[in-house]
């Protein structure tokens, strides 16, 4: 089976635009969003495998509430949780910034920012990269397999509460 470059239901049906929706709490006067999406992985998908999650601004601040929810993925298979590579900004090897290779061999809910500082867990997220300033392009959440290939694949659902300065 070849590498899968998956993206959610929602964000293929809006051609990878997701629009979030806005919550009822607020982070310095700004409201925050969440995206949320779903994605069947398919049996036997690859490790290097990747979720698309969210497209978000630079300075969005992650909420500590978001997750990735996922069905018994198979023996050994983990996720990763971090920002797609992209040369053009400076941002790469940063694909397990938010969450190191969790455990996903049997249904889990994984905390989307599990790997963040409890003292960088407000900052916007250029600065939790290590970028010396803002980026003038949007930022991918992905999610990235790896472990083992996905034995009989399966659902995944995510939430991404965040806001921005």
């Amino acid at each position: 089976m070849a590498i899968e470059l998956l993206a959610g239901d929602f964000v293929l049906a809006k051609e990878a635009k997701a629009v979030p929706s806005a919550a009822s709490f607020h982070h310095f006067n700004n409201p925050y969003k969440a995206v949320m999406d779903h994605v069947t992985i398919p049996a036997a998908a690859d490790i290097g495998s990747t979720i698309s999650l969210a497209r978000v601004k630079p300075d969005s601040v992650l909420s500590a509430l978001g997750f990735l929810q996922t069905a018994a993925l198979g023996a050994s298979v983990t996720l990763a949780i971090g920002i797609a590579d992209d040369a053009t900004i400076g941002v790469t090897g940063k694909t397990a910034v938010l969450n190191a290779a969790t455990d996903v061999s049997s249904a889990a809910v994984v905390p989307i920012g599990a790997a963040v500082a409890l003292a960088n867990r407000y900052k916007p997220l250029w600065q939790i990269l290590g970028l010396t300033e803002k980026p003038s392009k949007d930022l991918l959440i992905v999610a990235t397999q790896a472990g083992a290939a996905s034995a009989g694949g399966g659902d995944v659902t995510w939430e991404i509460p965040f806001t921005s300065y």
